[in-house]
């Protein structure tokens, strides 16, 4: 464990209503940790931060945090910063140093109280607040600090507010899904940042790159109590599987001892004797201790997807500008059924034009666009997933209808909506009642219900917790049509894409087979042909003696082994995943999840280095052909 105790809470609780979010829990953060918390959406953690932050209180409990413990937030609600320009904005943060300032040109000098003052201004840099400020903006590439904020796009917005929490320069960062809503390039900025930061942090993510990356711990918020984990999150589902099938195990046999204790009072008269008493006690005792309480997975199912032949869209030489601005320029690309196509890019790249042109909704300035006579397009962008706050989730999912057809499987709106984990007593519940976590889930199942051949997907996971993500991933990956979806999740690129289209300057596409992981090696590799100096003009490159012309005999045989040797890993590989993602996982398989983890890990690294081993045999047999 890192570093001392910073904050701790003992035995605290709180309630909403009905629900419990937090159930004599109990917490410890050390100096210098970087704790990921996680948890299902509604499980208390934006809660949770407030109560770490001092702006909320629990029900009952112990709170203790270190001396003079500093804590920032980066702030989600962001109203009333409309008219604040960047800097004002930022500067908020220095408050802490601007009262030392005060206090010290008010001061007698030489005092012992002014050495200590101007030690702390020393250790963080903050004599000169100006300065702070602009060095905190050339590190995060803030916008012009004369920007006014609302003029600003969210992922900049969010930015300014991370750039006014660092500026405090505080002991303990609280960050609350810093990620969301921003570009790749944006999340990783911050990943690098937070990897140097010195301080202590905590944050709340669903992004579980970021999370593997930055967390040096992971902490869940599950049924008002916290479990702790070090590791990455493939260690952290393994122990979340090894802890419930124990707590099973558990319950399974007080279920056995109830059992038969029951059947001994029914057996004998004599069970209600004095001497028997104690018996009776402990059976109620145990009769009295609640079974583990789990909420059941989303069960997603997206309707089969109509025929589609060969060719389903064929994008030739297309290129488009807005404003004068070319964002796509002399593209062609040609999707096929079954492929899962991933668009990745800036915001503001075009990622939605080009969404746009392949639905028809916009007309190419050049090139050419053919969409074949089968395709039926099932197309939402994020404009399209607002709900009506004034239905109930009954009304906005069943639009006037008791039932809905699944493909061949007909089924009833409220049965459907059990599948979304929305039981009877939440299925008249108003939207505008719902939890952030409850709407995506409402969006998901209005946008999947309509089914289609070809699913366009724009930012399906903004608002997903961990298990509906994952659940999300292995419906789209069985997905029998054609897939094209805008994400900035890396994991969930490397994880349903089969082909990855990425906006790159000037309005130039990359697109190619592969996942997101595959498409940034792709461009190192580019990039560092590209930055390699060229042979001088004046001395031809040396020519080899006696250059062999094909494969040594091994290499060959070698190569041809590689391939189905591949496959057989990855298609074991595929398997365990789904194992680990099956809601039954903990009852079937919950014992091996040790030793299910260390293949995975085990075949992980085997099939990496088979890849780079096919990779060095093909680039060879290419260079001997040519």
């Amino acid at each position: 464990m890192a570093g001392t105790v910073l904050w701790t809470g003992e035995g605290i609780s709180l309630a909403i209503g009905t629900q419990i979010l937090l159930d004599d829990a109990k917490i410890s953060i050390h100096a210098g940790e970087r704790v990921a918390l996680v948890g299902r959406n509604g499980s208390g953690k934006s809660t949770f931060m407030r109560i770490v932050a001092g702006t909320e209180q629990p029900a009952t409990g112990e709170i203790t945090s270190s001396r003079g413990l500093r804590i920032a937030c980066m702030e989600q609600d962001c109203t009333r910063y409309r008219d604040v320009s960047v800097r004002d904005a930022v500067a908020e943060g220095l408050a802490y140093f601007n009262e030392i300032h005060r206090q010290l040109d008010a001061m007698r000098p030489g005092s012992a109280e002014q050495e200590k003052l101007e030690r702390i201004l020393t250790l963080h840099d903050a004599w000169d607040p100006a300065h702070k400020i602009e060095v905190v903006s050339q590190k995060l590439r803030l916008p012009p600090l004369d920007s006014l904020c609302g003029a600003l796009s969210g992922g900049e917005l969010r930015k300014v507010m991370l750039a006014r929490a660092i500026a405090a320069d505080p002991d303990l960062l609280l960050l609350d899904e810093p990620t969301n809503h921003l570009d790749i390039g944006a999340i990783t900025w911050i990943e690098d940042f937070l990897a140097d930061y010195r301080g202590t942090c905590l944050f709340v993510t669903h992004d579980r790159c970021f999370l593997d990356r930055i967390a040096t711990r992971i902490v869940e918020l599950d049924h008002g109590k916290f479990y702790s984990c070090e590791g990455s999150y493939a260690d952290f589902l393994a122990a979340k599987a090894a802890r419930e099938y124990r707590e099973d195990q558990a319950e399974y046999k007080r279920q056995s001892f109830l059992r038969r204790e029951i059947e001994w009072v029914r057996r004998s008269p004599k069970a209600r004797l004095r001497r028997n008493l104690g018996r009776i006690k402990r059976y109620e005792e145990t009769a009295a201790i609640s079974a583990p309480d789990r909420i059941g997975s989303m069960e997603l199912i997206i309707p089969k997807a109509g025929r589609l032949g060969n060719q389903v869209v064929q994008i030739e030489n297309v290129s488009h500008a807005m404003g004068g601005k070319p964002l796509i320029r002399d593209f062609s690309f040609e999707f096929e059924a079954g492929q899962r196509v991933g668009i990745v890019g800036p915001n503001g790249a075009g990622k939605t034009t080009l969404l746009k042109l392949i639905t028809q909704q916009l007309t190419p300035d050049s090139g050419k666009i053919e969409v074949a006579p089968t395709v039926v397009f099932n197309y939402i962008g994020q404009a399209h997933l607002e709900l009506n706050p004034n239905h109930t989730v009954l009304e906005e999912i069943g639009e006037g209808h008791e039932f809905i057809n699944l493909g061949d499987e007909r089924v009833s709106i409220r049965g459907y909506l059990r599948r979304f984990l929305f039981e009877d007593d939440r299925v008249n519940t108003r939207i505008d009642r719902l939890s952030g976590g409850e709407r995506a889930r409402i969006a998901l199942a209005k946008i999947l219900k309509s089914g289609g051949s070809f699913l366009i997907l724009d930012e399906p996971t903004n608002d997903l917790d961990l298990p509906s993500m994952r659940v999300l991933e292995e419906a789209l990956v069985g997905y029998s049509g054609c897939l094209a979806v805008v994400s900035h999740d890396r994991y969930f690129l490397n994880r349903v894409c089969t082909h990855i289209i990425a906006f790159e300057p000037d309005g130039h596409l990359f697109a190619g087979a592969g996942d997101y992981d595959y498409y940034l090696e792709h461009r190192a590799s580019v990039r560092q042909a590209a930055a390699a100096p060229a042979p001088k003009k004046d001395v031809p490159p040396p020519k080899p003696k006696s250059p062999p012309k094909k494969l040594s005999y091994k290499e060959e045989r070698e190569l041809a082994e590689l391939e189905p040797e591949i496959e057989r890993l990855e298609a074991r590989v595929s398997e365990i995943e789904a194992i680990f993602s099956a809601p039954d996982f903990f009852v079937n398989h919950g014992s091996e999840s040790a030793a299910l983890q260390n293949e995975l890990n085990g075949l992980r690294v085997k099939t990496d280095a088979l890849y780079a081993r096919w990779d060095e045999l093909e680039q060879k047999k290419q260079a001997l052909q040519s």
